[in-house]
């Protein structure tokens, strides 16, 4: 299994810690996706809470790469907190949901140092969607 870095702020604002950059960074603003073309994540729109340029961002950066490209994890994850974050759960849920269902997962490492399996990172995220749901 290969160790992706991501930068999905999605879990962190879910209820835990987020995945991110891979080296530590004092300041995250300045981070960027590690092993991917700058906003192809959306990471910095993420950060800075800016989710419909985020998902601009990796809408753009979709156009750009081959059809198995667009079914990565990272995305996907991120994808889901940009809906999430503007209010769309069934955009938000199918998303978390491909990144579960991806034919290949990876290792992803967490903002706090953790390493984290893809698939795993997307179930929490859907799990807070759905305690979300719950608490409402």
């Amino acid at each position: 299994m290969t160790t992706k870095v991501i930068a999905i702020a999605a879990l962190a604002a879910l209820g835990m810690a987020a995945p991110g950059i891979a080296q530590p960074v004092q300041n995250r603003a300045a981070a960027t996706e590690i092993g991917y073309e700058t906003g192809a994540l959306g990471y910095a729109a993420l950060l800075k809470g800016n989710y419909p340029a985020a998902l601009e961002q990796m809408q753009a950066a979709e156009k750009q790469v081959s059809p198995a490209a667009r079914r990565d994890p990272a995305r996907l994850i991120n994808m889901g907190l940009a809906y999430a974050k503007m209010g769309d759960m069934v955009s938000a849920r199918s998303h978390y949901q491909a990144a579960i269902d991806t034919e290949r997962s990876f290792d992803v490492i967490l903002a706090d140092g953790r390493v984290m399996d893809s698939r795993v990172a997307a179930r929490h995220a859907l799990r807070r969607l759905d305690q979300g749901y719950a608490s409402r």
